[in-house]
Protein backbone atom coordinates (compact mmCIF):
# COMPACT_ATOMS: atom_id res chain seq x y z
CA UNK A 1 0.00 0.00 0.00
CA UNK A 2 2.62 2.41 1.01
CA UNK A 3 4.84 1.27 -1.90
CA UNK A 4 7.81 3.73 -2.60
CA UNK A 5 6.47 5.05 -5.48
CA UNK A 6 4.02 6.77 -3.07
CA UNK A 7 6.36 6.76 0.30
CA UNK A 8 8.22 9.88 -1.01
CA UNK A 9 4.99 11.79 -1.99
CA UNK A 10 3.69 10.82 1.58
CA UNK A 11 6.32 12.17 3.41
CA UNK A 12 6.67 15.61 1.86
CA UNK A 13 2.02 15.80 2.39
CA UNK A 14 2.39 14.09 6.28
CA UNK A 15 3.63 17.73 7.88
CA UNK A 16 0.69 19.28 6.91
CA UNK A 17 -1.62 16.67 7.94
CA UNK A 18 0.09 16.35 11.41
CA UNK A 19 -0.67 20.12 11.87
CA UNK A 20 -4.46 19.19 11.83
CA UNK A 21 -3.65 16.56 14.43
CA UNK A 22 -5.10 16.93 17.75
CA UNK A 23 -2.74 13.85 18.88
CA UNK A 24 0.05 15.14 17.17
CA UNK A 25 2.30 17.26 19.88
CA UNK A 26 4.64 19.11 18.07
CA UNK A 27 2.86 21.55 16.35
CA UNK A 28 4.45 24.81 18.00
CA UNK A 29 7.74 23.37 17.35
CA UNK A 30 9.35 24.14 13.85
CA UNK A 31 9.77 20.76 11.73
CA UNK A 32 12.99 20.32 10.08
CA UNK A 33 11.58 16.69 8.54
CA UNK A 34 9.29 13.83 8.84
CA UNK A 35 10.33 10.33 7.18
CA UNK A 36 8.21 6.86 7.45
CA UNK A 37 11.00 4.98 9.92
CA UNK A 38 9.10 1.48 9.99
CA UNK A 39 6.07 0.17 7.69
CA UNK A 40 4.23 -2.90 9.78
CA UNK A 41 1.84 -5.20 8.29
CA UNK A 42 -1.18 -6.57 9.45
CA UNK A 43 -4.23 -8.45 7.24
CA UNK A 44 -7.69 -8.25 7.99
CA UNK A 45 -9.01 -12.28 8.68
CA UNK A 46 -12.51 -10.69 7.48
CA UNK A 47 -12.08 -9.14 4.21
CA UNK A 48 -8.32 -9.99 3.24
CA UNK A 49 -7.73 -6.20 3.46
CA UNK A 50 -4.08 -5.09 4.20
CA UNK A 51 -3.16 -2.63 6.99
CA UNK A 52 0.33 -0.57 7.39
CA UNK A 53 1.36 0.80 11.12
CA UNK A 54 3.46 3.53 10.10
CA UNK A 55 6.13 4.63 12.69
CA UNK A 56 6.54 8.45 11.63
CA UNK A 57 9.93 9.73 12.49
CA UNK A 58 9.65 13.72 13.51
CA UNK A 59 12.78 16.01 13.25
CA UNK A 60 12.86 19.50 14.32
CA UNK A 61 15.37 21.79 13.95
CA UNK A 62 16.14 21.57 17.50
CA UNK A 63 15.62 19.39 20.34
CA UNK A 64 15.41 15.87 20.55
CA UNK A 65 12.96 14.29 17.44
CA UNK A 66 10.16 12.12 18.38
CA UNK A 67 8.06 8.97 17.00
CA UNK A 68 4.26 8.65 16.12
CA UNK A 69 2.08 5.92 15.36
CA UNK A 70 -0.51 6.26 12.42
CA UNK A 71 -2.12 3.35 11.11
CA UNK A 72 -3.31 3.92 7.65
CA UNK A 73 -5.44 2.00 4.48
CA UNK A 74 -6.61 2.85 1.54
CA UNK A 75 -10.22 2.71 0.24
CA UNK A 76 -11.89 3.20 -2.61
CA UNK A 77 -14.34 6.02 -1.04
CA UNK A 78 -14.10 8.10 2.07
CA UNK A 79 -17.81 8.66 1.75
CA UNK A 80 -18.21 8.04 5.62
CA UNK A 81 -14.81 9.55 6.64
CA UNK A 82 -14.45 12.64 8.76
CA UNK A 83 -12.40 15.00 6.70
CA UNK A 84 -9.72 14.69 9.97
CA UNK A 85 -9.24 11.18 9.18
CA UNK A 86 -8.53 11.73 5.05
CA UNK A 87 -4.63 11.89 4.57
CA UNK A 88 -4.57 11.80 1.15
CA UNK A 89 -6.28 11.08 -2.28
CA UNK A 90 -4.58 8.08 -4.10
CA UNK A 91 -4.83 6.22 -7.61
CA UNK A 92 -6.91 4.42 -6.05
CA UNK A 93 -9.12 5.96 -3.53
CA UNK A 94 -7.99 7.56 -0.52
CA UNK A 95 -5.14 6.68 2.35
CA UNK A 96 -6.49 7.25 5.89
CA UNK A 97 -6.15 6.83 9.12
CA UNK A 98 -7.15 3.42 9.82
CA UNK A 99 -8.99 3.87 13.12
CA UNK A 100 -11.97 5.15 10.91
CA UNK A 101 -12.49 2.31 9.46
CA UNK A 102 -14.40 -0.76 10.68
CA UNK A 103 -12.38 -3.75 9.46
CA UNK A 104 -9.31 -2.02 11.22
CA UNK A 105 -10.86 -2.00 14.65
CA UNK A 106 -12.42 -5.06 14.24
CA UNK A 107 -8.97 -6.59 13.27
CA UNK A 108 -7.17 -5.29 16.24
CA UNK A 109 -9.99 -6.28 18.90
CA UNK A 110 -9.54 -10.38 17.53
CA UNK A 111 -6.17 -10.18 17.66
CA UNK A 112 -5.72 -8.68 21.38
CA UNK A 113 -8.89 -10.97 22.06
CA UNK A 114 -6.57 -14.16 20.86
CA UNK A 115 -3.41 -12.87 21.91
CA UNK A 116 -1.70 -13.31 18.67
CA UNK A 117 1.44 -12.94 17.49
CA UNK A 118 1.92 -10.68 14.00
CA UNK A 119 5.68 -11.76 12.64
CA UNK A 120 6.92 -8.85 10.77
CA UNK A 121 10.50 -8.75 8.73
CA UNK A 122 11.99 -7.64 11.99
CA UNK A 123 10.54 -8.86 15.24
CA UNK A 124 6.63 -9.11 15.90
CA UNK A 125 3.78 -7.34 16.84
CA UNK A 126 2.62 -8.96 19.95
CA UNK A 127 -0.64 -8.62 20.92
CA UNK A 128 -1.70 -9.22 24.97
CA UNK A 129 -5.13 -10.21 26.32
CA UNK A 130 -5.67 -9.24 29.68
CA UNK A 131 -7.55 -10.20 32.82
CA UNK A 132 -10.61 -7.92 31.91
CA UNK A 133 -11.57 -9.20 28.25
CA UNK A 134 -14.41 -12.07 28.98
CA UNK A 135 -14.67 -15.00 26.93
CA UNK A 136 -18.24 -13.63 25.75
CA UNK A 137 -16.36 -10.89 24.68
CA UNK A 138 -15.30 -11.66 20.76
CA UNK A 139 -17.57 -11.66 17.80
CA UNK A 140 -16.73 -11.07 14.61
CA UNK A 141 -19.33 -8.86 13.99
CA UNK A 142 -18.59 -6.19 17.43
CA UNK A 143 -19.59 -3.13 16.54
CA UNK A 144 -17.68 -0.28 17.56
CA UNK A 145 -17.12 3.69 16.89
CA UNK A 146 -13.93 6.45 17.27
CA UNK A 147 -14.33 8.43 20.16
CA UNK A 148 -15.40 11.90 18.50
CA UNK A 149 -13.37 13.52 21.31
CA UNK A 150 -10.23 14.95 20.34
CA UNK A 151 -7.46 13.64 22.90
CA UNK A 152 -3.29 13.24 22.97
CA UNK A 153 -4.46 9.59 21.76
CA UNK A 154 -7.17 7.98 19.71
CA UNK A 155 -10.02 6.10 21.93
CA UNK A 156 -12.43 3.19 20.18
CA UNK A 157 -14.78 1.76 21.81
CA UNK A 158 -16.15 -1.72 21.54
CA UNK A 159 -19.61 -2.94 21.81
CA UNK A 160 -20.23 -0.05 24.98
CA UNK A 161 -17.98 -2.65 27.05
CA UNK A 162 -14.50 -1.90 25.90
CA UNK A 163 -12.20 1.15 25.70
CA UNK A 164 -9.42 1.08 22.95
CA UNK A 165 -6.40 3.75 23.82
CA UNK A 166 -4.03 3.72 20.65
CA UNK A 167 -0.80 5.59 22.12
CA UNK A 168 0.51 7.87 19.30
CA UNK A 169 3.12 9.42 20.61
CA UNK A 170 5.39 6.45 21.08
CA UNK A 171 8.43 5.34 23.71
CA UNK A 172 11.18 3.02 23.42
CA UNK A 173 9.81 1.38 26.89
CA UNK A 174 7.10 0.20 27.74
CA UNK A 175 4.36 2.46 28.65
CA UNK A 176 4.03 3.02 32.50
CA UNK A 177 0.02 3.46 31.66
CA UNK A 178 0.22 -0.37 30.63
CA UNK A 179 2.60 -1.17 32.97
CA UNK A 180 0.47 0.23 36.43
CA UNK A 181 -3.15 -0.94 34.63
CA UNK A 182 -1.72 -4.24 34.33
CA UNK A 183 -0.52 -4.54 37.84
CA UNK A 184 -2.55 -3.19 39.72
CA UNK A 185 -5.54 -5.46 37.59
CA UNK A 186 -3.91 -8.69 37.68
CA UNK A 187 -1.34 -8.54 40.58
CA UNK A 188 -2.52 -6.20 43.12
CA UNK A 189 -6.58 -6.66 42.19
CA UNK A 190 -7.23 -3.17 42.55
CA UNK A 191 -10.76 -3.09 41.11
CA UNK A 192 -11.56 1.07 41.18
CA UNK A 193 -9.56 1.47 37.77
CA UNK A 194 -10.83 0.22 34.45
CA UNK A 195 -9.43 -2.99 34.29
CA UNK A 196 -6.85 -4.46 31.85
CA UNK A 197 -8.42 -6.13 29.06
CA UNK A 198 -5.01 -6.17 26.81
CA UNK A 199 -2.45 -4.42 25.08
CA UNK A 200 -0.39 -4.66 21.86
CA UNK A 201 3.23 -3.63 21.05
CA UNK A 202 6.34 -3.92 19.06
CA UNK A 203 8.72 -6.48 19.66
CA UNK A 204 12.13 -7.19 17.62
CA UNK A 205 14.89 -9.43 18.83
CA UNK A 206 17.05 -6.74 20.86
CA UNK A 207 16.00 -4.08 22.47
CA UNK A 208 13.17 -3.23 23.98
CA UNK A 209 9.29 -3.41 23.08
CA UNK A 210 7.56 -0.22 22.03
CA UNK A 211 3.68 0.42 23.41
CA UNK A 212 0.80 0.77 20.57
CA UNK A 213 -2.14 0.32 22.17
CA UNK A 214 -4.20 -0.38 25.46
CA UNK A 215 -7.71 -1.74 26.08
CA UNK A 216 -9.59 -1.83 29.48
CA UNK A 217 -12.75 -2.46 30.29
CA UNK A 218 -15.42 0.83 29.94
CA UNK A 219 -16.66 2.17 32.41
CA UNK A 220 -20.38 3.63 32.99
CA UNK A 221 -19.68 6.71 34.44
CA UNK A 222 -22.03 10.33 35.63
CA UNK A 223 -19.38 12.81 34.81
CA UNK A 224 -15.93 12.90 35.70
CA UNK A 225 -15.03 14.73 39.20
CA UNK A 226 -13.56 17.87 38.62
CA UNK A 227 -16.93 18.37 36.67
CA UNK A 228 -18.72 16.97 39.90
CA UNK A 229 -16.68 18.98 41.84
CA UNK A 230 -17.34 22.29 40.08
CA UNK A 231 -21.31 21.02 40.54
CA UNK A 232 -20.94 21.13 44.43
CA UNK A 233 -18.83 24.92 44.05
CA UNK A 234 -21.57 25.90 42.02
CA UNK A 235 -23.55 25.57 45.64
CA UNK A 236 -20.73 27.00 47.56
CA UNK A 237 -21.17 29.86 44.94
CA UNK A 238 -24.86 30.05 45.58
CA UNK A 239 -24.40 30.34 49.43
CA UNK A 240 -21.78 33.29 49.18
CA UNK A 241 -24.39 35.31 46.85
CA UNK A 242 -26.76 35.07 50.31
CA UNK A 243 -23.95 36.28 52.17
CA UNK A 244 -23.26 32.59 53.62
CA UNK A 245 -20.26 30.63 53.45
CA UNK A 246 -21.66 27.15 53.64
CA UNK A 247 -19.71 24.59 52.18
CA UNK A 248 -22.16 21.78 50.51
CA UNK A 249 -22.41 18.31 52.29
CA UNK A 250 -21.37 16.83 49.25
CA UNK A 251 -17.71 18.62 49.65
CA UNK A 252 -16.84 17.15 52.57
CA UNK A 253 -18.48 13.82 51.44
CA UNK A 254 -16.69 13.66 48.05
CA UNK A 255 -13.35 14.97 49.65
CA UNK A 256 -13.62 11.88 52.56
CA UNK A 257 -14.28 9.19 49.61
CA UNK A 258 -11.27 10.46 47.27
CA UNK A 259 -8.75 10.50 50.40
CA UNK A 260 -10.13 6.65 50.80
CA UNK A 261 -9.66 5.74 47.40
CA UNK A 262 -5.79 7.70 46.89
CA UNK A 263 -4.86 5.68 49.74
CA UNK A 264 -6.08 2.25 48.74
CA UNK A 265 -4.26 3.08 45.20
CA UNK A 266 -0.86 3.88 47.13
CA UNK A 267 -1.50 0.64 49.46
CA UNK A 268 -2.33 -1.49 46.26
CA UNK A 269 0.87 0.24 44.76
CA UNK A 270 2.85 -0.80 47.27
CA UNK A 271 2.37 -4.36 47.89
CA UNK A 272 5.11 -6.42 45.66
CA UNK A 273 7.69 -6.98 47.02
CA UNK A 274 8.95 -9.05 44.53
CA UNK A 275 8.68 -7.23 41.30
CA UNK A 276 11.73 -5.21 41.19
CA UNK A 277 9.28 -2.11 39.04
CA UNK A 278 7.22 -1.87 41.68
CA UNK A 279 8.92 -3.06 45.21
CA UNK A 280 8.83 -0.23 47.66
CA UNK A 281 12.24 1.44 48.19
CA UNK A 282 13.66 3.51 51.17
CA UNK A 283 14.90 7.22 50.21
CA UNK A 284 18.75 7.44 49.55
CA UNK A 285 21.52 9.63 48.27
CA UNK A 286 20.85 9.19 45.05
CA UNK A 287 17.36 9.55 44.44
CA UNK A 288 17.59 12.80 46.81
CA UNK A 289 20.06 14.26 44.70
CA UNK A 290 18.09 13.77 41.62
CA UNK A 291 14.69 15.02 42.92
CA UNK A 292 16.81 17.97 44.54
CA UNK A 293 18.19 18.75 40.53
CA UNK A 294 15.18 17.93 39.04
CA UNK A 295 13.70 20.62 41.18
CA UNK A 296 16.38 23.63 40.54
CA UNK A 297 16.28 23.03 37.34
CA UNK A 298 12.10 23.04 37.03
CA UNK A 299 12.79 26.44 39.45
CA UNK A 300 14.94 28.02 36.81
CA UNK A 301 13.00 27.14 33.92
CA UNK A 302 9.86 28.89 35.73
CA UNK A 303 11.60 32.09 36.56
CA UNK A 304 12.82 32.50 33.26
CA UNK A 305 9.84 31.88 31.49
CA UNK A 306 7.61 33.97 34.16
CA UNK A 307 10.37 37.05 33.16
CA UNK A 308 9.68 36.47 29.64
CA UNK A 309 6.14 36.99 30.01
CA UNK A 310 6.09 39.31 32.68
CA UNK A 311 4.55 42.09 30.68
CA UNK A 312 1.79 40.46 29.57
CA UNK A 313 0.62 39.90 32.71
CA UNK A 314 -2.42 42.02 34.54
CA UNK A 315 -1.61 44.02 37.84
CA UNK A 316 -2.15 41.07 40.22
CA UNK A 317 -0.09 38.59 38.15
CA UNK A 318 2.82 40.76 37.95
CA UNK A 319 2.80 41.86 41.86
CA UNK A 320 2.34 37.77 42.70
CA UNK A 321 5.62 37.05 40.22
CA UNK A 322 7.70 39.72 42.20
CA UNK A 323 6.74 37.65 45.37
CA UNK A 324 8.37 33.98 43.37
CA UNK A 325 11.40 36.49 42.57
CA UNK A 326 11.62 37.88 45.50
CA UNK A 327 11.65 34.29 47.48
CA UNK A 328 13.28 32.09 44.96
CA UNK A 329 16.57 32.07 47.40
CA UNK A 330 13.48 31.14 50.27
CA UNK A 331 12.82 28.39 48.11
CA UNK A 332 16.11 27.07 47.05
CA UNK A 333 16.41 26.74 50.41
CA UNK A 334 13.72 24.83 51.24
CA UNK A 335 14.33 22.16 48.16
CA UNK A 336 17.94 21.99 49.67
CA UNK A 337 16.31 20.66 53.15
CA UNK A 338 15.53 17.06 51.10
CA UNK A 339 19.23 16.31 51.14
CA UNK A 340 19.43 16.92 54.86
CA UNK A 341 16.75 15.14 55.82
CA UNK A 342 16.37 11.21 57.56
CA UNK A 343 13.32 10.08 55.44
CA UNK A 344 12.42 6.90 57.08
CA UNK A 345 9.32 5.95 54.78
CA UNK A 346 9.37 4.01 51.52
CA UNK A 347 8.98 5.42 47.77
CA UNK A 348 6.80 3.56 45.42
CA UNK A 349 5.09 4.04 41.89
CA UNK A 350 2.26 6.53 42.01
CA UNK A 351 -0.17 7.89 39.27
CA UNK A 352 2.21 10.61 38.84
CA UNK A 353 -0.58 13.23 37.29
CA UNK A 354 -2.90 12.95 39.76
CA UNK A 355 -6.02 15.20 40.01
CA UNK A 356 -9.53 15.32 40.16
CA UNK A 357 -10.06 15.26 35.85
CA UNK A 358 -8.03 11.76 36.35
CA UNK A 359 -11.18 10.36 37.94
CA UNK A 360 -14.63 9.51 36.90
CA UNK A 361 -17.77 8.92 39.14
CA UNK A 362 -20.22 6.27 38.66
CA UNK A 363 -23.21 7.64 40.42
CA UNK A 364 -21.79 5.15 44.10
CA UNK A 365 -17.82 5.66 43.80
CA UNK A 366 -14.90 6.83 41.85
CA UNK A 367 -12.64 5.02 39.28
CA UNK A 368 -9.23 6.38 38.62
CA UNK A 369 -8.07 6.91 34.90
CA UNK A 370 -4.67 7.51 33.02
CA UNK A 371 -1.39 6.34 34.81
CA UNK A 372 0.74 7.93 31.81
CA UNK A 373 2.63 9.92 34.44
CA UNK A 374 3.33 13.40 33.74
CA UNK A 375 3.32 14.86 30.67
CA UNK A 376 6.60 16.94 30.54
CA UNK A 377 8.33 13.78 32.10
CA UNK A 378 10.36 11.25 29.93
CA UNK A 379 9.05 7.36 30.47
CA UNK A 380 12.00 6.78 32.59
CA UNK A 381 11.56 9.77 34.89
CA UNK A 382 7.56 8.41 34.86
CA UNK A 383 8.81 5.29 36.37
CA UNK A 384 10.70 6.53 39.26
CA UNK A 385 9.33 5.72 42.60
CA UNK A 386 8.09 8.59 44.67
CA UNK A 387 6.43 9.24 47.90
CA UNK A 388 2.78 8.28 47.61
CA UNK A 389 2.57 12.08 48.77
CA UNK A 390 3.46 13.56 45.72
CA UNK A 391 0.04 12.14 44.34
CA UNK A 392 -1.85 13.91 47.41
CA UNK A 393 0.15 16.76 46.68
CA UNK A 394 -1.29 17.06 42.76
CA UNK A 395 -4.85 16.16 44.86
CA UNK A 396 -4.78 18.97 46.68
CA UNK A 397 -3.69 21.07 44.17
CA UNK A 398 -6.31 20.19 41.97
CA UNK A 399 -8.78 21.31 44.81
CA UNK A 400 -7.17 24.60 45.12
CA UNK A 401 -7.32 24.82 41.44
CA UNK A 402 -11.20 24.22 41.17
CA UNK A 403 -12.48 26.40 44.30
CA UNK A 404 -10.17 29.33 42.87
CA UNK A 405 -10.79 28.63 39.03
CA UNK A 406 -15.04 28.93 40.11
CA UNK A 407 -14.45 31.86 42.16
CA UNK A 408 -11.87 34.59 40.13
CA UNK A 409 -13.37 33.87 37.14
CA UNK A 410 -17.27 33.23 37.24
CA UNK A 411 -19.88 35.57 36.13
CA UNK A 412 -21.86 35.27 39.39
CA UNK A 413 -18.75 36.30 41.48
CA UNK A 414 -17.31 39.05 39.54
CA UNK A 415 -19.27 41.89 42.03
CA UNK A 416 -17.61 39.71 44.80
CA UNK A 417 -14.97 42.03 46.47
CA UNK A 418 -11.10 40.14 46.45
CA UNK A 419 -11.39 40.18 50.28
CA UNK A 420 -14.25 37.77 50.09
CA UNK A 421 -13.14 36.05 47.44
CA UNK A 422 -9.84 35.19 48.80
CA UNK A 423 -11.82 34.36 52.42
CA UNK A 424 -14.28 31.89 50.71
CA UNK A 425 -11.43 29.79 48.55
CA UNK A 426 -9.48 30.00 51.77
CA UNK A 427 -12.17 28.65 53.40
CA UNK A 428 -13.33 26.30 51.19
CA UNK A 429 -10.02 24.39 50.44
CA UNK A 430 -8.92 24.25 54.20
CA UNK A 431 -11.88 22.32 55.23
CA UNK A 432 -12.05 19.98 52.14
CA UNK A 433 -8.08 19.64 51.98
CA UNK A 434 -8.70 19.12 56.07
CA UNK A 435 -10.85 16.28 55.17
CA UNK A 436 -9.36 14.29 52.72
CA UNK A 437 -6.30 14.10 54.46
CA UNK A 438 -8.22 12.83 57.49
CA UNK A 439 -9.32 9.52 55.46
CA UNK A 440 -5.91 9.55 53.87
CA UNK A 441 -4.06 9.35 56.74
CA UNK A 442 -6.34 6.58 58.53
CA UNK A 443 -6.51 4.54 55.40
CA UNK A 444 -2.89 4.92 54.81
CA UNK A 445 -2.06 3.83 58.70
CA UNK A 446 -2.94 -0.09 57.80
CA UNK A 447 0.41 -0.08 55.79
CA UNK A 448 3.85 0.73 56.27
CA UNK A 449 4.96 3.05 53.64
CA UNK A 450 4.87 6.57 55.32
CA UNK A 451 6.67 7.73 58.17
CA UNK A 452 5.68 7.66 61.87
CA UNK A 453 7.07 11.05 61.77
CA UNK A 454 4.48 13.38 60.86
CA UNK A 455 7.09 16.10 60.61
CA UNK A 456 8.84 13.70 57.79
CA UNK A 457 5.51 13.51 56.38
CA UNK A 458 4.21 16.82 57.23
CA UNK A 459 7.79 18.18 55.09
CA UNK A 460 7.56 15.59 52.10
CA UNK A 461 4.24 16.75 51.56
CA UNK A 462 4.60 20.71 51.90
CA UNK A 463 7.77 19.57 48.67
CA UNK A 464 5.75 17.90 46.75
CA UNK A 465 3.02 21.28 46.82
CA UNK A 466 5.72 23.35 46.08
CA UNK A 467 7.16 21.64 43.31
CA UNK A 468 3.54 21.26 41.76
CA UNK A 469 2.24 24.81 42.02
CA UNK A 470 5.69 25.92 40.42
CA UNK A 471 5.57 23.04 37.43
CA UNK A 472 1.75 24.63 37.07
CA UNK A 473 3.35 28.54 36.52
CA UNK A 474 4.61 26.72 33.05
CA UNK A 475 1.73 25.56 31.43
CA UNK A 476 -0.43 28.96 32.98
CA UNK A 477 2.11 31.20 31.16
CA UNK A 478 2.01 29.44 27.75
CA UNK A 479 -1.75 28.62 27.51
CA UNK A 480 -3.82 30.78 30.05
CA UNK A 481 -2.07 33.79 31.05
CA UNK A 482 -5.10 35.55 33.33
CA UNK A 483 -4.86 32.13 35.61
CA UNK A 484 -1.02 32.65 36.88
CA UNK A 485 -2.46 33.76 39.85
CA UNK A 486 -3.55 30.38 40.69
CA UNK A 487 0.14 28.78 40.82
CA UNK A 488 1.73 31.89 42.35
CA UNK A 489 -0.75 31.44 45.15
CA UNK A 490 -0.04 27.96 45.22
CA UNK A 491 3.29 28.92 46.22
CA UNK A 492 2.85 31.91 48.27
CA UNK A 493 0.38 29.47 50.38
CA UNK A 494 3.42 27.40 50.75
CA UNK A 495 6.19 29.21 51.72
CA UNK A 496 3.59 30.79 54.30
CA UNK A 497 3.45 27.35 56.09
CA UNK A 498 7.19 26.42 56.35
CA UNK A 499 8.02 29.88 57.69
Amino acid sequence: MVEAAIRFELEKILPGYLKTCRWFGGKARKLAGISIEQVLNLRSKFSQRNFELLVLKIKYQSGKSEEYLLPVTEIPSAENIPEKGIITKTNRGFLIDAIYDEDFRKEIFSLLFHSEIVKQKSGSIIFERGIGFSEEGFSPHIPSRVLDADQSNSSIIYDERYFLKLYRKLFRETNPDVEMVKFLSEKALFTHIPAFAGTFYRKKTSGVPITFGMMQQKVEAVKDVWSLCGDYLNEFLHSLKEEKMVIPKASIEQALFLGTRTAEMHLALAGDSVDAAFAPEKFNDNYCDWLLNNCDSLLKKRLRLTKDCYSSLDEEGRTLSKFFFSNQPKIREFFFLIRKKNLPGLRTRIHGDYHLGQLLFTGSDYVILDFEGEPESSIAERKIKHSPLKDVAGMLRSFHYAVSAKLYFSEESKNFSGEKIESAVTGWYEEVSTKFMKSYWETMSTGQILSENKRENEFLLQFHLLEKAIYELGYELNSRPAWVKIPLKGIQHVLSQIT
